[in-house]
């Protein structure tokens, strides 16, 4: 390793330069790779931040490393050394989302993509599948694309706490900015943005009380903070209006099954508890599965049984207008959480921006339910 010669004429910060661009040359820091910090070259080289500060700011306009706000200085690709006028700078966002293949899914990152582009930058986007390996590895594949912050929507599912908190330590070790979206954890103080769940249920269940239903079913997918928000405000309109909750009305499924065309495990839960008059379901999945269990057991929606639902797409042959449903502003909780994330990135903020959307009653065209504010 050389040493910067302070009795001679040439500046200490240009000799730093050459110094730094040889060992980047030999092979020191490869490409991709960070390189010594601020602090570790001070001390190796024995010079000040000023001296390091410009040496590296030469080498960022000769390209052989670039920048990342908030992250470090990285070791440019081998093509670009010697060749750049202007610094590199990358400004990419992770997002890991559970599924895109949905309209939810497509809507939530249209936000979120929308928002970046408009101030610069780019997003790389992957799905977890509420697979907790596969939502680590995506984790770790980013990390390596040195991006500047992640939005992801939490895994759900059996200790989904835990899960998550293991996703999101390695963010954390590596001081990456991030936001959760649509979910949140209880036991992690940081970002998100959600829907008003436990608001939203609980205003749905006692339009439908109003409406004369006593009886209310209730399909709820795995353990996330959503569907706990959403059974706890099902359960304090049943409180408020002298209404014992009944634990065998409520039944949690896997949505994943539904995809695949399984609902025997919902046509048997319904030909259990034949008392009920309506059925509440927690997300548009599970309004699917409910309406064709319901068909194959000769029921008519809305005649025989009030359906509500969250989310406005149900099948593509029945029309959305036809039940009433809780529409959550989907799109701006993408949009909401890419500019909690920016502002996080670009203004060093830390302190935990914890958002809560309004959703929106919309009355189903044939459905006699009251709506009430």
């Amino acid at each position: 390793m050389g040493r910067i010669d302070k009795s001679s004429i040439v500046p200490r910060y240009f000799q730093l330069k050459e110094l730094l661009k040889e060992e980047i040359i030999a092979g020191r820091w490869v490409p991709g790779e960070k390189i010594a910090t601020e602090k570790e070259l001070i001390k190796e080289y024995d010079c000040s931040l000023i001296t390091v500060n410009k040496a590296v700011s030469k080498l960022v306009e000769e390209g052989y490393v670039f920048r990342e706000r908030g992250r470090g200085t990285f070791v440019s690709p081998r093509s670009l050394w010697g060749k750049a006028n202007e610094p590199i700078v990358l400004k990419l966002i992770g997002m890991v989302v559970p599924n895109v293949s949905n309209e939810f899914g497509r809507t939530i990152v249209r936000g979120v993509e929308d928002y970046l582009h408009s101030k610069g930058y780019s997003l790389i986007l992957g799905n977890h599948d509420q697979n907790f390996e596969k939502a680590m590895d995506y984790i770790s594949l980013l990390l390596k694309k040195h991006i500047d912050g992640i939005i992801i929507s939490p895994i759900v599912g059996e200790n989904y706490e835990e899960k998550n908190a293991r996703i999101l330590k390695k963010l954390i070790n590596r001081d990456v900015p991030f936001v959760l979206v649509d979910k949140y954890l209880c036991n992690m103080d940081c970002s998100y943005v959600v829907s008003d769940s436990l608001v939203s249920s609980y205003k749905i269940t006692t339009n439908l009380i109003k409406s004369g239903h006593q009886k209310i079913a209730v399909l709820s997918g795995l353990h996330c903070s959503s569907f706990e928000d959403r059974l706890a405000g099902y359960k304090n309109a049943l409180s408020e209006n002298n209404i014992q909750f009944d634990p065998d009305l409520v039944f949690e499924c896997d949505e994943r099954r539904i995809d695949a065309g399984d609902i025997e495990m919902i046509i048997k839960f319904l030909e259990t508890n034949p008392s009920f008059t309506a059925i509440f379901t927690f997300n548009a999945t599970l309004a699917k599965g409910a309406i064709l269990a319901l068909e194959r057991l000769g029921k008519r929606v809305p005649g025989d049984i009030t359906l509500v639902t969250y989310d406005n797409h149900i099948l593509p042959h029945l029309a959305e207008t036809l039940f009433t449903r809780i529409d959550q502003p989907i799109y701006k909780m993408g949009e909401k959480a890419a500019e909690v994330l920016i502002q996080m990135i670009e203004k060093g903020i830390r302190k935990p921006k914890k958002i809560i959307l309004k959703s929106e009653i919309l009355s189903g065209k044939f459905d006699s339910i009251t709506i009430s504010s």
